[in-house]
C-alpha cells in the first residue's frame, strides 16, 4: 500500500550499518521529512531540486530512486498500466529494489538496505495489486514476509515498530477472514490478533516519531472497510484532513465515509472542495461525479439525473482500467437501485456488475 512514505524516517533511529548512511545527516532528513509533507499534501513545487540535491549526494542509493518514484506517484495519481507514467514509475522502484539488494550483498544484515528493499517492494506489490496484476505479486512475497518480520522484537526499543507489528496482527487475521481464498496460505504464517493489531496501531499513531499519520491511515482504512465503522473512520480523517487538507485521495475518503453515514449536506461541501483542487487528471472529477449521483438519488430522489451520472463516470472510469473497479462498483449498485422497480431483470444484473467489481461490497451506499 502508498502510504508507507513516512516510513522512510524511521531509519534514522536504528544502528546502520551503511557506509554512506543516507540518515547519518540529522538536518538533511529534516529538510527531506519537510519535502515528504509536501508530497502529501500535493504541494510540488520543491520536488524537482531535492531529487537533483539527493541525486548528487547518494547517486547510487536506494532512496534517491524510491524518493522520486513516490514523487511520480503522488503527481500524476492513480498512475496505471496504461499511462504514460508506469513505465517511468516501475523503473525506479525496480531500481530502488535492485540497489538495496546489492548492498545486502555486501552485508546482509545492513539495515538500511533492508528497510529500503521492503519498502520498495511494497509499493510496487500495492501497485499490482491495485491493478489486477496479482500475478506480478507473488515473487515479492517471500523476500517482504522476511524482512517485515525483523522488527517484530523491535517494538519496545522503538515506538514506530508498533506500526509494522499492529499491521501484521491485523491482516493476517482479518484479510483471510474478508478473503477465504487466502486462508490456506495464511495457515503457513503465524497468528496475528486483531484487537491487538488495532490497539498497537491506535498506541503508534499517538506515540509514534515517525509512522503517525501512516497509522491513523490504516485506522481509517480498516474502519471504512473490513470493520465497517463508519463514525470510527470519520474520527480519524478528521485528524489527517487537518493535516493534509490538499491531498485529494484524503478529501474523496472523507467523502465516502460522509456519504456511508448518509451525511449528504456535508458531503456535498467536500465535493465542492475535491472539484477545485488542481491535479493532472479528471480523476477525482470522476469520483465526484459518482458521489453527486448518490445524493441526486438518495437524497433528492431525481432518478434520472443520477442515473445519467452513474453511467457516465463508469464510462469515463474505463480508461483507468482495474484501479476503477471499485468506483464502478458504487454507481452500478446505484443503477441497480434506480431500475429496482421499474426494471427487475436490468436492476439484477447491474448488481451483479456491481458484486463483480467490488473490492468492498458493503461499500455501496443503500
Amino acid at each position: 500500500m502508498k502510504r508507507f512514505l513516512v516510513i522512510l524516517f524511521l531509519v534514522q533511529s536504528l544502528n546502520l550499518s551503511a557506509q554512506k548512511s543516507i540518515f547519518s545527516d540529522s538536518l538533511y532528513i529534516l529538510r527531506l521529512k519537510t519535502e515528504v509533507d509536501s508530497l502529501y499534501n500535493f504541494q510540488f513545487e520543491n520536488t524537482e531540486k531535492a531529487y537533483k540535491e539527493l541525486e548528487e549526494k547518494y547517486p547510487n542509493h536506494a532512496f534517491t530512486q524510491l524518493f522520486y518514484s513516490l514523487v511520480l506517484y503522488w503527481k500524476y495519481f492513480p498512475i496505471v498500466p496504461e499511462s504514460e507514467h508506469h513505465d517511468h514509475y516501475i523503473n525506479r522502484i525496480e531500481n530502488a529494489i535492485s540497489l538495496a539488494e546489492n548492498s545486502l550483498d555486501k552485508d546482509k544484515h545492513n539495515s538500511e538496505a533492508i528497510f529500503f528493499n521492503l519498502m520498495s517492494r511494497m509499493f510496487i506489490m500495492q501497485y499490482y495489486a491495485d491493478n489486477g496484476l496479482s500475478s506480478k505479486v507473488i515473487p515479492h512475497l517471500g523476500r517482504s514476509y522476511k524482512m517485515i518480520t525483523s522488527g517484530f522484537d523491535l517494538k519496545e526499543d522503538m515506538t514506530d515498530f508498533y506500526f509494522t507489528t499492529g499491521i501484521y496482527n491485523y491482516y493476517s487475521e482479518a484479510y483471510p477472514n474478508a478473503h477465504p481464498i487466502y486462508k490456506p496460505i495464511a495457515y503457513f504464517f503465524p497468528e496475528g490478533d486483531i484487537e491487538l493489531g488495532l490497539q498497537q496501531l491506535e498506541y503508534n499513531w499517538k506515540n509514534g516519531v515517525f509512522l503517525d499519520t501512516e497509522s491513523l491511515f490504516f485506522l481509517i482504512y480498516i474502519n471504512l472497510n473490513f470493520e465497517a465503522n463508519y463514525p470510527a473512520a470519520l474520527h480519524y480523517l478528521e485528524h489527517l484532513n487537518d493535516s493534509y487538507p490538499n491531498n485529494p485521495l484524503y478529501v474523496s475518503y472523507r467523502i465516502k465515509t460522509l456519504l456511508m453515514l448518509k451525511k449528504y449536506d456535508l458531503a456535498s461541501d467536500y465535493i465542492m472542495k475535491l472539484k477545485q483542487m488542481n491535479t493532472t487528471n479528471d480523476f477525482f472529477l470522476i469520483v465526484c461525479e459518482i458521489y453527486e449521483a448518490v445524493i441526486l438519488e438518495k437524497k433528492k430522489h431525481n432518478y434520472t439525473k443520477a442515473a445519467k451520472k452513474y453511467a457516465k463516470a463508469v464510462q469515463d472510469l474505463e480508461k483507468y482500467g482495474n484501479y476503477g473497479n471499485s468506483y464502478s462498483s458504487f454507481a452500478f449498485y446505484g443503477l441497480s437501485r434506480i431500475y429496482r422497480e421499474k426494471d427487475k431483470k436490468k436492476a439484477k444484473e447491474y448488481r451483479k456488475i456491481a458484486n463483480d467489481l467490488a473490492v468492498y461490497p458493503h461499500i455501496n451506499f443503500n
